[in-house]
Parts: C-alpha cells; structure tokens; sequence
C-alpha cells in the first residue's frame, strides 16, 4: 500500500514530523511511505504543485497533518485532489490517524489560537 504523507513544510525535518511518521507506519503497517520531504521535484516554476498531485494519483491513500490546526496552502490543494479522486483521506491528529469523511475546514481561529499557545510553551507534546 502507498501512503503519501501530506504535511506543512514547517513540520519537514522535526521531532513532530517524525512522530507523524511513526504513527502512520502503526496505522499502515508495511506501507510505501511516499514523504514530499525526501523526493523533492526538480519541476518548471510553478509546477510543483502538480508534481505532488501525480504522486498522490500513484497512491492508495493520503495521510495530512494540519500546523496549529490550519490545513496550510500546500496541504489543501492535495487534500482536495485526493478527496475529488475518491482516494481515502485520513488526518494525523490527538496522536492518532482517523478517516476523514467529507471536505476538511480549518479550526476555528479561537482553537487553532490555543494550540499556537500551547505549542510556544511545549504543552501537550
């Protein structure tokens, strides 16, 4: 099974991004990983975009994470392709992954205020 891991380029490289991993692998054991972090596209200006959307036709599922509770500007346009193939979305969140059913929105600004709090004073990781 191919999973491609749909996450905020602020999350490439870090303690979280790694966590986000190692959930996915739980939930998908023995899946083909496809992380945009590790095949970075040599693609025509403006084209990079795309370039992840033919990953994602390649894949089996998608598995997005949000950044304070925000789907970001790289996320969504994959979310939604997924969504408009009929490709199982699931969102890495709480510290589980869980199917998503329907388009996803981002938080209210008065929740993804509070995570943004919790996240500058390490709480809840």
């Amino acid at each position: 099974m191919r999973v491609f891991y749909s996450h905020p380029k602020k999350l490439y490289g870090t303690a979280a991004e790694k966590r986000e991993v190692s959930l996915i692998e739980a939930r998908f054991p023995g899946c083909d990983l496809v992380n945009p972090r590790e095949s970075r596209p040599a693609p025509e200006p403006g084209g990079e975009t795309e370039y992840y959307l033919r990953m994602i036709d390649s894949c089996d599922c998608l598995v997005f994470s949000r950044h304070y509770g925000y789907v970001t500007e790289g996320v969504r346009p994959e979310v939604d392709h997924a969504l408009a193939r009929g490709i199982p979305v699931f969102e890495v969140s709480d510290g589980r992954v869980a199917e998503v059913r329907g388009q996803v929105s981002n938080l209210p600004i008065t929740a993804r205020l509070i995570l943004r709090v919790k996240g500058a004073f390490g709480i809840g990781r």
